[in-house]
């Protein structure tokens, strides 16, 4: 026994729904908020460093580390949103690298910075474990 009484194609018409369904809204933009969440951080450091000029040389085709070790003007060292008093450097910048020893670091030191500051943490870093290492510098 049917449930309707009257005949196909008789009766009873629907309505068009008038309602607007935000729920597929919502998901999608829960999704999107999910996602920008996760890669702001990636995209750009919160160390503002004024990096050397080069010319010439190309990054081979390979996108630059998300790893990175940034020297301020201070020379203080940012790692893993660390920040290291040049004192420290020695003793904590090796436990921050740990776990770290097969990907390729990015370097970032300020322009103005003495040679010899920049070459200590190059230092660490091999010591560390780590022999993949790009240098950070803008082009001309």
């Amino acid at each position: 026994m049917s449930m309707s009484a009257a005949p196909a194609g008789r009766g009873r018409r629907r309505r068009p729904m008038a309602d607007i369904n935000v729920t597929p809204l919502v998901d999608v933009m829960l999704v999107l908020l999910v996602i920008f969440m996760i890669t702001a951080p990636v995209l750009k450091d919160g160390i503002d460093v004024d990096l050397p000029k080069a010319s010439g040389g190309t990054s081979g085709g390979k996108s630059a580390a998300p790893f990175s070790v940034i020297i301020d003007s201070k020379s203080q060292v940012h790692c893993a949103g660390r920040t290291l008093a040049p004192a420290d450097v020695p003793t904590e910048l090796p436990k921050l690298l740990k776990g770290h020893e097969k990907e390729t670091l990015t370097l970032k030191a300020q322009k103005n910075l003495p040679y010899d500051a920049v070459v200590r943490v190059i230092a660490i870093v091999r010591q560390a474990g780590i022999q993949g290492i790009s240098i950070a510098v803008d082009k001309d």
